[in-house]
């Protein structure tokens, strides 16, 4: 009587691609600064003025999104940049709340 041996095959299991936390954060960014814009559609604001200064904010606060989330993911030394830039765009924020407290914008 003769054995039957089979040799194994090496089957690799196919799983899905996971996402890295550098394109999550991209097309988090894009569902926030859309929806951010589609907001002047549901809300109009009363001028054309108006409307313009909030969309230059919304492509400026974007592109300085993107421009961090890319640069923190070259590498150590991009990590540094943007947590001190972070930093300093945080500080500046504080600053800028006591600074308009005190003296008020008069319209």
């Amino acid at each position: 009587m003769g054995t039957n041996v089979q040799t194994s095959q090496n089957d690799q299991a196919v799983t899905k691609k996971e996402v890295s936390m550098r394109k999550l954060l991209n097309i988090l960014g894009l569902f926030i600064f859309a929806g951010t814009a589609l907001t002047n559609i549901t809300t109009p604001l009363p001028s054309k003025d108006d409307t313009k200064q909030f969309l230059y904010c919304i492509v400026g606060s974007a592109f300085i999104y993107y421009l961090l989330v890319n640069i923190y993911f070259t590498g150590q030394i991009g990590r540094k940049v943007v947590l001190t830039t972070l930093f300093l765009l945080g500080c500046f924020s504080i600053f800028m709340a006591i600074y308009l407290t005190t003296n008020p914008v008069s319209h």
